[in-house]
């Protein structure tokens, strides 16, 4: 059994009709609509987040104190921001920046190879477009990115409200394709995009007539291979990788903001829909794998109803034995939904973004018993009042 202890110490936007101003933060930090919590390949932890100039970033140094909060400017920056780290360690991000001259936000992609080092230069991947769609799209989520955790390809994905979803692929050997579709089927809310090792390119996303999972099939075709009807809060969906072949998806339920997972039924484990528990909590899941005692978990960490964040863990892919919470404590009003990362010392590391912009962490203490964390730390220096506040 696993024991928890604890010491208390965004989203999918219309883009192609944003203009300049009505696309700016207003000096807000924004949360990323996915992961934003990452390991490098040198064990170190990096938190990000996406400024109204481009990138915001805070870096784990040896000693386990974080730097930042560090700007890195994109010129013409638009965001959103959304991240995926490679098998290597290296993270990949993707966003919106306008072209020079004006006209539609083009979709750019770039890359850290090494925790607190500088990002290849941006990627112009121009207007996102469907094929066989006559006249300019409008992006209404992403751009989604997801690594190859086998071969170090790069997908990036994007919802138009005309031509579906629609991605551009960069093979192992750097080289990008066209825009090809997904689906045709329009879907105007958040869709989670995930790649298991050994297996497809998949796609969750929620339209007219339910719940859609699309995997990809022979000859760069997706096939929809699940359909099911369920109410998902907008915002809230998270994938992770649970076996062989095998992602589970996180989100919550409206009714009563618990929160819910779903896989899709194998031989070899159990499918459908799951009850989780920690309702009245809210925002978006952060989820990890780890070892804990010996076994493989996976750690949930969510925003609870009393305003703090708690933690649950289960064996990976046992959810029917239910999920139990514990509180970490206060992290003060207006914080960010947590995510969940393990360092390179094989801690767990739950963090959230506070009201003022700071990094808190809690880390996992390895010299209790079960699962016991310490208390909250805070990073945040003197460039924090420069980025002002995050945003939801």
């Amino acid at each position: 059994m696993v024991v928890i202890r604890g010491r208390n110490r965004g989203r999918g936007a219309d883009f192609g009709a944003a203009t300049h101003q009505d696309a700016a933060t207003d000096g807000l930090l924004q949360v990323p609509s996915g992961r934003w919590l990452f390991t490098g390949s040198d064990g170190l932890v990096t938190a990000y987040a996406s400024g109204p100039e481009g990138l915001i970033r805070w870096t784990e140094t040896p000693s386990g104190a974080f730097t930042g909060p560090e700007s890195i400017e994109v010129p013409r920056w638009v965001g959103p921001l959304t991240l995926s780290r490679s098998g290597e360690g290296y993270v990949h991000f993707a966003g919106l920046r306008w072209p020079v001259g004006g006209g539609p936000a083009h979709v750019v992609v770039s890359a850290q190879f090494q925790s607190g080092r500088g990002l290849m230069d941006w990627y112009d991947l121009g207007v996102p477009a469907a094929p066989g769609v006559e006249g300019e799209d409008t992006v209404v989520f992403g751009p989604v990115v997801v690594v190859n955790p086998v071969t170090g390809g790069v997908h990036v994905l994007v919802s138009l409200r005309a031509g579906g979803i629609v991605r551009r692929v960069r093979s192992g050997e750097g080289r990008w394709g066209r825009w090809k579709s997904v689906t045709t089927d329009p879907y105007t809310g958040e869709f989670a995009a995930a790649m298991p090792a050994g297996g497809s390119l998949e796609v969750l996303a929620v339209g007219r007539a339910g719940v859609d999972r699309w995997v990809g099939a022979s000859g760069g075709r997706f096939e929809l291979r699940d359909r099911f009807t369920t109410p998902i809060a907008d915002g809230t969906q998270t994938a992770v990788e649970t076996g062989p072949k095998r992602t589970t998806y996180f989100w919550r339920y409206p009714g009563d903001d618990s929160l819910v997972a779903w896989r899709a039924q194998s031989r070899t484990s159990q499918g459908g829909l799951m009850a989780l528990g920690g309702a009245g909590g809210g925002g978006r899941p952060g989820a990890a794998r780890t070892t804990i005692g010996g076994y493989d978990c996976t750690v949930l960490a969510q925003r609870g109803g009393h305003g703090g964040v708690e933690v649950s863990a289960y064996v990976t892919e046992n959810e029917g034995y239910g999920a139990w919470w514990a509180s970490l404590g206060e992290t003060g009003p207006g914080s960010s939904a947590p995510q969940v990362a393990v360092d390179g010392a094989g801690r767990i590391v739950v963090a959230v973004l506070d009201k003022a912009g700071d990094l808190l962490v809690a880390r996992q203490d390895l010299t209790q018993d079960g699962l016991a964390f310490g208390g909250w730390t805070r990073h945040g220096g003197a460039d924090a009042g420069s980025v002002g506040p995050w945003q939801r």
